[in-house]
């Protein structure tokens, strides 16, 4: 049986992480004040990764993981690679939960299959039973703690078994497939998730035929920035209770959540998207990332950044790459973000969590 061992990064001292987790990470190298955390090079079944995370908010609200082992409870069970992205917002208190009970609930999903594996329909099951085990949660507690109403998270997971990728998304994070031949000098970018944000119009008319009788089901501010009744950008997600039940939409809600038109039906969801990519000797590497990557740099530009970069390493020169891009809009380098105060970070760069998956046991350079 293949060891189990699991990998998370987190953003800073004084981690939300659950000492009663049944799951624990290695530690990570710290950089710049803990804004900064990276894991350079490690194995998995399958290949290596690299990891790597800087935070923005005061409290980071990105988590992220990577589990290479068993995938069920069973002896004998199916083996494979985990890889989770969860970016939460208002807070972190749903994306820690949901790094807590995500890949559990995935192990159980996939052991009430006995032996059958079904990749999809354990990945379909995980995401219901992190949502659901999320609201009940709320509800036994958000009297006492209210931020449980109104926190929520976006889940970017991604499973490798049996030489086959599976790719599920419920928010905006991504994951970006690098692939090319023998020889070939460019990488071909395959983008192998759906951004589920209120920017792009297919998702916000994807809301409005569900909720056509909402008058008040997007709005925009003055900076053009579409948020769902005014509050979030994504469109699908973990928890966000207060956009899903109109129990909550009462104190001890902070009033900047509260909804003048009730809660009829969940407007967001928890349900995600998926693909299924059986791996070829040309797929080299996969990118998962949050938003905060990829508000500062494009797939192609990603792809190819990590194509020529050594492995060792390689998530943080992307970490990097990203927030140079993300500083010059602002008129700054990189270097100078390290001397500004978390404040002024908000406005340039959000939370970043970034995991890259190579495929084949190969030397720690360039491939």
């Amino acid at each position: 049986m293949a060891e189990r061992f699991v990998s998370r990064l987190f953003g800073g001292p004084g981690s939300d992480d659950n000492p009663l987790t049944s799951i624990h990470g290695h530690q990570c190298k710290k950089r710049h004040g803990h804004r900064q955390r990276e894991k350079k090079l490690a194995s998995h079944l399958y290949g290596q990764y690299s990891m790597a995370l800087v935070k923005a908010n005061a409290r980071n609200e990105d988590r992220c993981q990577l589990v290479s082992g068993p995938l069920s409870n069973l002896p004998g069970g199916p083996i494979g690679v985990f890889v989770g992205i969860y970016d939460g917002h208002a807070g972190n208190l749903c994306s820690q939960f949901v790094l807590d009970n995500h890949f559990d609930n995935l192990k159980t999903a996939f052991t009430n299959q006995h032996g059958h594996v079904n990749c999809p329909v354990a990945i379909v099951e995980a995401y219901s039973s992190t949502e659901d085990k999320f609201v009940e949660h709320a509800r036994e507690n958000w009297q006492q703690k209210p931020k449980l109403a109104s926190a929520g998270s976006c889940c970017l997971s991604a499973v490798v078994h049996n030489n086959v990728l599976y790719v599920a998304n419920a928010g905006d994070s991504r994951a970006v497939l690098a692939k090319w031949g023998v020889g070939d000098e460019d990488a071909e970018e395959e983008q192998l998730s759906i951004d589920y944000t209120t920017q792009s119009v297919h998702r916000r008319r994807e809301l409005q035929d569900v909720h056509f009788d909402d008058p008040d089901l997007i709005k925009v501010n003055n900076y053009g920035i579409y948020r769902v009744r005014g509050c979030v950008q994504v469109t699908r997600a973990i928890g966000d209770v207060y956009l899903k039940f109109n129990e909550f939409n009462q104190p001890p809600l902070k009033a900047q959540y509260r909804q003048q038109q009730s809660i009829v039906r969940p407007i967001l969801r928890a349900d995600p998207t998926g693909c299924t990519h059986p791996l070829g000797p040309r797929d080299k590497f996969v990118i998962f990332g949050s938003r905060g990557l990829w508000r500062g740099i494009t797939n192609d530009e990603a792809v190819s950044l990590v194509k020529a970069s050594p492995r060792s390493g390689a998530a943080r020169a992307l970490l990097i790459k990203a927030l140079d891009n993300r500083a010059r809009r602002h008129n700054l380098v990189y270097e100078d973000l390290k001397n500004q105060p978390l404040a002024t970070r908000q406005n340039i760069h959000d939370d970043i969590s970034i995991v890259i998956l190579f495929f084949g046991n190969l030397p720690a350079e360039n491939q």
